[in-house]
This record gives structure tokens, sequence and C-alpha cells, in this order.
């Protein structure tokens, strides 16, 4: 793997996936190409219990996706004279897939936003779960209106579900970046830290290794679906969910421990419910 496009590392059931470098800091299909096949990789490693992305050149998460690489499809696709009804069949591309595992793998992804990250790159760390920004003078958000485009790796969607409608309007509409502060006082971020991104990223990627892996992919499945869930049937899988890890033996254990029941006696006997019952 050429190191300018992306590396990774694994430390202590935490993996830190590092795209581009000083010398390559726009998304492209190389680099896409690259975080996918990494993260198909991370998904399916036992060992792996966080998955970090962060930016390898200074003052970078990625800056965007190429606008030449972008120039370039564009041009093809016109000349193939094919035209998109609101309702054409879209088959995915560019960044999709490395976006969708960042959402749906059943561990921790966390964005460790190390400076400038707009467009495609903002998109990319949306689907993060959590997103640590680097605070000093960079820009975050997505200005894509500002060429004659919108957001087309999930933006518009994704961006109105975290921060809410008008806000998602109001930024996406006019097409202007926001500092790391500004950006975490709207939710685009969950925080902004004075040090390295990676540093806050790698502390809460440390807390979360300290617990239980199929509780928090459970949570994760919960919560990333819970809006397009009926209510119903989420609270139904919510249920059923805390029903299987109440039983499991880690679970067990960290409750029979847990300093402030003060549990000295072996466990009693407890009726189970017949709301518990199947």
């Amino acid at each position: 793997m050429n190191p300018d496009v992306l590396k990774t590392s694994i430390d202590n059931g935490i993996a830190v996936v590092t795209l581009g470098s000083a010398n390559r800091i726009f998304l492209d299909q190389e680099m896409t190409d690259a975080l996918t096949t990494a993260l198909e990789e991370l998904a399916g490693d036992p060992g792996v219990r966080v998955v970090v992305l962060t930016g390898g050149a200074p003052g970078y998460f990625i800056r965007h996706y190429s606008i030449t690489s972008l120039l370039r499809f564009a041009e093809a696709v016109r000349s193939s004279g094919r035209e998109w009804a609101d309702n054409a069949t879209y088959h995915g591309g560019f960044i999709d897939r490395a976006i969708g595992l960042c959402e749906t793998m059943a561990k921790p992804t966390i964005a460790a936003i190390s400076g400038t990250a707009l467009a495609g790159a903002f998109e990319l760390s949306l689907a993060c779960d959590l997103r640590i920004a680097q605070d000093g003078e960079y820009l975050i958000g997505l200005p894509e209106s500002n060429i004659g485009l919108l957001p087309g790796a999930g933006g518009t969607q994704k961006l109105a579900r975290t921060i809410g409608t008008p806000a998602a309007l109001a930024h996406i509409l006019l097409g202007a970046p926001v500092s790391p502060q500004e950006a975490a006082r709207q939710g685009l971020v969950h925080r902004t830290v004075n040090g390295k991104a990676i540093d806050g990223a790698l502390e809460i990627a440390r807390r979360l290794t300290a617990l239980p892996k199929e509780s928090l992919a459970c949570i994760k499945r919960l919560v990333r679906n819970a809006t397009e869930t009926p209510l119903e049937k989420g609270l139904a899988l919510e249920r059923n969910l805390f029903m299987r890890l109440c039983i499991t033996d880690e679970a067990v254990a960290r409750m029979r421990s847990y300093e402030g029941l003060n549990i000295t006696s072996p466990a009693r006997s407890i009726e189970v419910g017949p709301e518990f019952r199947s």
C-alpha cells in the first residue's frame, strides 16, 4: 500500500486508519478503494475493538474529494448522453461502500478530524459514530453549493438527521464551512480538543475497548436504525437485545461486581415475570 494514500496500524484493539499525507490531501478513487479494503478487513478482525480514522497531512483530515477526478468523471458522463431522472437506479460509487462500513460495522468508529474536512471528507466523518475535531484555523462542512453541486455522499440526509432540518438547510444552502468550535456548537462534531484530534480520539477509543463489545454492537445497531424503524418494532428489538445481553456471563459478572450494589452473596433465584417469557 502506498503510504501517501493510506496507512493502518493496530494497537491494543484500536485500529487507526490514516488517510493521505503531506503529498496527498484529497480523496480520490485510489484512496477510497484502499479505505474500503482496509475497513472490510478491520470489520472482520476479531482483535479490533474500535476503528479511528484520521488524516496524514498537517492541517487536514482530508480536504475534500479531488475536483480534478470529479470533473473527469462528469465529462465522461456528459459525453455518454445519459440523463438521471429522480427515480433512476443508482448502484453506488466513489466512497459509498466505505461510508456504509463505518456505519454498519459492529464496532465503534471515530473520526479524528485533524484539520480541514470539507464535502466528501466531512461526509465520511458523518458516517463515523463519533467525531472529534482538532481546534484551530480549520474549516469543516459542506460547501458544494459554491460550485453548483450538492453533497452527494449522504450529506443532505445525514446532516439533517444529525443537527435537524432547519440547521442543515442553512448550512448546506449557504455552503459556508465553519470553524471546529462552531462545528461543535452546531452539533456537526461531538467535541473539539486543543491538542491533536488523534489524542482525543484515542482517549475515547481506550474507554470503549474497556466496555463489553457485545453491548456496544447492540447499542450501535439500535441507535443507527432508530429513525428508520417504526417505534413499536424498535422498542421490541431493544428489549430483546437487552434480555440477550442480560444473561451473558460478562454482564452478570459486571453487575455482581458493581460496587454500588455491594453484592457479596451468591445470586438468589429470581422469578422471571411474564413480560420476559417467550
